[in-house]
């Protein structure tokens, strides 16, 4: 199943200017997408237009001053302060202010809107998405109600739309991409043709991340084996029983085929020995239990994370008395004649309450390794992109006995996502494989780099934290001048795959060096030829850093020494040589070894790598771990 999440939040970049920003034309071609009827699409989308009347806009203003409602009453929950300190750092009392004039400023609403998205935490409840969300609507309609011959443009843009998805179709590049996804972007902004739109994107958006992770690797973060003793006290047909069970097994994971959702089946198969003394009134019963033991629960994957269901166990126990005393014969003649009449019937009140035991067991073990594998997702991957209203367009979950599979779709209102389906696997029996279309680094460049600041400090405070060694051009010293580059907004990170190579570059709207700040377009780039190494994947520089700016037919004296300067910090960056040493697992799963590539294929817009676990070398003694606590 695919979950459609399609975003209505527009970028500010293509609000503010009735064109689009073309990056210089270093993406390959690729194999055309089928579209037959698109031109067609497009044709009879010309008759579509939807002038944005006053009463479009008053109708949105009304939309986002209910949401901004619902907000407040969000922020009066919480102490004064707090609410306080949040409308500060939204620009609510310029937000307020923007509403009441009778002409509100289109400049200062994008600034308060770059207010409300992020990864801070909050920006990601549902009161402060609504808001955002109506904000940007009430944006856009605003802005195209003021636009003179909006519908001029509007023919304008289906124009080169037309032109543009004749050649995508026939060669899917780039540039291309980036003019049909500029121009989807400036229509949904409008609210204009939106079946068109739809019908467009449905033909030119595939996934443009596919991965398949193996039974044995998601297995290594969790098999493990059960050797435990525990206290036995039971009330059972009158007899209190008290002694100690010994359990040993194995926690195994399976896979569970499934289209709909990725379906993992933890198990646990074993056996339980008790020694016990029942006592019953006057007499004492010795004995010995042994019971065949087993459970599974299952946690479902889909785009919300883990979801546990409860587990099931089943038990069969077996009892052999091995003594009845009592002090008188008589007493002890009919303790046994009750025991073995009983017998079956405790067996069977045994077996119920082991089973209830291990089913709560499992459940309280999975509890916490549920709720800190939803926590990390949460963190690390959700808020952030729910804060931006990034959250991948579709995302499919499946599995098959063998592996678990993901497919992802992202592409924000102005962006295309891979223009076909993903190159076949070369290997079948890998751990991990990963196939990543450039668009989606591409494209999440945009989300998190579009603006970013990133200083001199900062650069060399990223290496550290990935314990890479800072390169002696890049280090601090008291005689070395501070400098900083700012990302573009539109294509800050421009990665470009081929046949065994691959483009790295990054495009920047500022540089400063000390007190020189130079106010153009940077563009950095270095080529790479890719290939499979020893251990990991081998990148191997092919040329020089290309440092340019490409809006600029002339540079001056401080243009050149800005380029002279930051293809030496660069060339520091994009090494002469990058050599991967495998994917070196952590946390529980640090014992089943490292990832090694197994194979790796590299096409026009495609990285295609796999994994295989290479196990750790054996330890001195076999680590036993308990699964039950």
């Amino acid at each position: 199943m695919i979950w459609n999440l399609r975003r209505t939040a527009a970028h500010s970049f293509v609000i503010l200017a009735s064109g689009f920003l073309l990056v210089p034309g270093d993406a390959q071609a690729q194999e055309p997408t089928p579209a037959d009827d698109l031109m067609q699409t497009i044709e009879s989308a010309k008759s579509g237009f939807e002038p944005v009347s006053q009463e479009d806009v008053a109708a949105a203003k009304s939309t986002l001053e209910a949401k901004l409602a619902s907000l407040q009453r969000l922020l009066s929950n919480g102490s004064s302060e707090n609410e306080q300190a949040w409308k500060d750092f939204l620009r609510w009392d310029d937000l307020q202010a923007q509403l009441s004039a009778e002409t509100p400023d289109m400049r200062t609403l994008e600034e308060i809107y770059l207010k409300f998205k992020g990864s801070y935490a909050g920006l990601d409840k549902r009161q402060v998405v609504d808001a955002r969300q109506a904000l940007r609507t009430y944006i856009n309609l605003a802005y195209f109600a003021q636009v003179e011959q909006y519908q001029q443009q509007f023919d304008m843009q289906l124009k080169t739309l037309g032109d543009a998805v004749k050649r995508y179709t026939n060669m899917a590049t780039g540039d291309d991409a980036r003019v049909i996804g500029a121009i989807l972007g400036w229509l949904e902004q409008g609210e204009q043709v939106p079946e068109s739109i739809e019908t467009i994107r449905n033909k030119l958006d595939q996934p443009n991340m596919v991965a398949s992770v193996s039974r044995e690797l998601i297995g290594a973060g969790i098999r493990r084996q059960v050797d435990q003793v525990n206290p036995v006290q039971e009330f059972i047909l009158g007899t209190t029983v008290r002694g100690t069970a010994h359990m040993v097994g194995d926690v195994d994971v399976n896979l569970v085929p499934s289209k709909t959702k990725g379906l993992i089946e933890l198990t646990l198969t074993g056996t339980v020995s008790s020694d016990n003394v029942g006592v019953n009134g006057p007499a004492t019963i010795y004995s010995s239990g042994f019971s065949t033991i087993g459970a599974s629960k299952l946690l479902s994957v889909d785009k919300d994370g883990l979801t546990p269901s409860a587990a099931v166990a089943h038990a069969d126990t077996t009892t052999t008395f091995n003594a009845i005393c009592a002090k008188l014969r008589l007493v002890q003649k009919i303790a046994t004649k009750r025991a073995y009449q009983q017998k079956s019937q405790a067996e069977a009140i045994a077996s119920d309450r082991t089973e209830t035991r291990i089913e709560g067991r499992f459940d309280d073990e999975t509890k916490d390794l549920v709720a800190d594998a939803n926590t990390r997702l949460q963190e690390k991957l959700f808020r952030p992109l729910i804060g931006r209203d990034e959250f991948p367009d579709a995302v499919n979950v499946s599995t098959t006995t063998d592996h678990l599979n993901l497919e992802v779709m992202q592409s924000s209102q102005t962006q295309l996502a891979a223009p076909g389906p993903a190159p076949p696997t070369e290997d079948g029996k890998a751990d991990l494989t990963l196939k990543l279309h450039e668009s989606i680094i591409n494209n999440y460049g945009e989300t998190f780099l579009a603006g970013v600041k990133l200083t001199d400090e900062k650069l060399v405070e990223l290496l550290e934290e990935r314990d890479a060694e800072v390169p002696e051009e890049l280090k601090i010293t008291p005689d070395t001048d501070p400098w900083s580059i700012t990302f573009d907004y539109k294509s800050p990170i421009q990665v470009v795959f081929d046949n065994d190579t691959v483009k790295i570059g990054i495009r920047g709207r500022q540089f400063t060096r000390g007190d020189n700040e130079v106010n153009r377009t940077i563009a950095i780039s270095a080529d790479y030829k890719i290939e499979k190494g020893e251990s990991g994947t081998l990148l191997t520089r092919t040329g020089d850093v290309v440092v340019d700016f490409p809006t600029q037919e002339r540079l001056g004296p401080l243009d050149l020494t800005a380029k002279t300067f930051l293809r030496k910090k660069f060339e520091a960056v994009f090494k002469q040589e990058i050599v991967g040493e495998g994917i070196k697992l952590e946390g529980q799963l640090e014992k089943a070894g490292t990832l090694r590539i197994s194979s790796l294929s590299v096409t026009p817009g495609w990285f295609v790598g796999s994994w295989r676990l290479e196990a750790p070398a054996p330890a001195s003694a076999t680590e036993v771990t308990s699964v039950v606590k």
